[in-house]
């Protein structure tokens, strides 16, 4: 199908420049899921004057103080992930649903593994890292909280209720300790895609 071959192309050229940053974004992202849990651990009563600022730092601003080249490599890359995400189940999608299509195959050798890896995971990941990748955004750009602002018709400066919902959705704060570890757990998988991803770009190409 046409749609099927956009989609691959989409999902290849758009994760090849943006795939190690996810892996970033996606790896401190977990961390953070438990930040409270983590400061409370630690000693610490804010997350302003912990180690954790560091990790803070590198998933929303790659540690750029100045919050601008940064902040908005950041939100590209998190553009770019709503489209791999999408364009990824899309070629996935099958007409006809089979139990290997929901499994990971690891006696079939290393290459049926590691696209089951990055497929199968990927798949089960999808729906929780496009949440956290659409309420990621309104951390930065303006045109994208003017965009949602507009649609649900809600004001979305910072001390607006609709934060709470934002922040609860992108941390998975939603259901308590079960929707943490779903979270947290998508924010694994969203770590792996890129490095799983590479690893069959490289073996196409012979090059592992």
């Amino acid at each position: 199908m046409k749609i099927k071959r956009y989609c691959r192309y989409i999902h290849l050229w758009l994760s090849l420049p943006a795939g190690i940053l996810i892996s970033i974004i996606c790896f401190t992202g977990a961390i953070l899921v438990f930040k409270e849990e983590l400061l409370a651990m630690m000693g610490y009563e804010s997350i302003r004057e912990s180690p954790l600022m560091i990790v803070m730092k590198l998933h929303r601003w790659l540690m750029d103080d100045t919050r601008t080249a940064g902040k908005m490599i950041v939100g590209i890359s998190t553009l770019f992930f709503i489209f791999i995400l999408i364009s990824g189940l899309t070629v996935y999608w099958p007409r006809k649903w089979k139990k290997s299509r929901l499994t990971i195959e690891h006696q079939r050798g290393k290459r049926r593994f590691m696209f089951d890896l990055h497929s199968v995971l990927g798949f089960y990941g999808a729906l929780i890292l496009l949440v956290c990748a659409l309420t990621g955004l309104m951390w930065s750009f303006q045109w994208y909280r003017d965009v949602v602002s507009f649609i649900f018709d809600v004001e979305v400066k910072r001390g607006a209720p609709v934060w709470k919902v934002v922040r609860a959705l992108h941390f998975g704060t939603y259901a308590g300790m079960f929707s943490k570890i779903i979270t947290f757990i998508a924010a694994l998988i969203g770590t792996s895609l890129p490095i799983t991803g590479y690893w069959m770009y490289l073996k196409r190409k012979n090059l592992v």
